[in-house]
């Protein structure tokens, strides 16, 4: 085991061993970990502790409420399936695509459905609630979905008229 990052000790967080650690996703797409066969966590979302300066190695996974659970030093260790699944997770995580435009939002109960128009595609996202929209300082709009995907709106200037109105309803 090699040295954890500086400014943390080995007391400050808990390693986890990739052989003890599978990924799966339930029904509904949520990633589900398990550590050996005594610990379950679902759902969980990962996180790279190190994204600008190791951003492939110290894969932390916290619970629902944003408990870190552990991390994981070095996932190219894990089983091959463990290993596309958590890939899979970070980079949709980690996704920002620009909005070009709103099609129609949609509210479901406990969810809200977005469908956009983005520079990745036509996209349809699901929002659980007002906070999952974020103005910025600069003008920018951030959209997270309930998987932790990001969707930036560069300005409101930039949408049309009926996406902000859209837009502005659900803010």
């Amino acid at each position: 085991m090699s040295t954890p990052p500086r400014g943390l000790s080995n007391a400050d967080l808990r390693l986890l061993e990739p052989k003890c650690v599978r990924l799966s996703r339930d029904a509904f797409g949520a990633l589900r970990l398990e550590i050996g066969i005594e610990e379950r966590y679902e759902p969980v979302r990962v996180l790279r502790a190190l994204p600008l300066t190791d951003p492939n190695r110290f894969i932390s996974f916290t619970d629902d409420e944003g408990a870190e659970i552990g991390i994981l030093e070095d996932p190219s260790r894990l089983d091959p399936e463990s290993r596309k699944i958590l890939e899979e997770e970070i980079q949709l995580v980690y996704l920002r695509a620009e909005v070009r435009s709103i099609v129609k939002v949609n509210p479901r109960v406990g969810l809200v459905s977005w469908e956009l128009d983005t520079s990745l595609g036509p996209r349809t996202i699901y929002l659980k609630d007002r906070h999952d929209i974020r103005p910025l300082p600069d003008g920018r709009i951030i959209l997270t979905d309930v998987h932790g995907a990001k969707y930036e709106i560069p300005s409101l200037d930039a949408l049309d008229d009926r996406s902000r109105a859209w837009l502005e309803i659900e803010m």
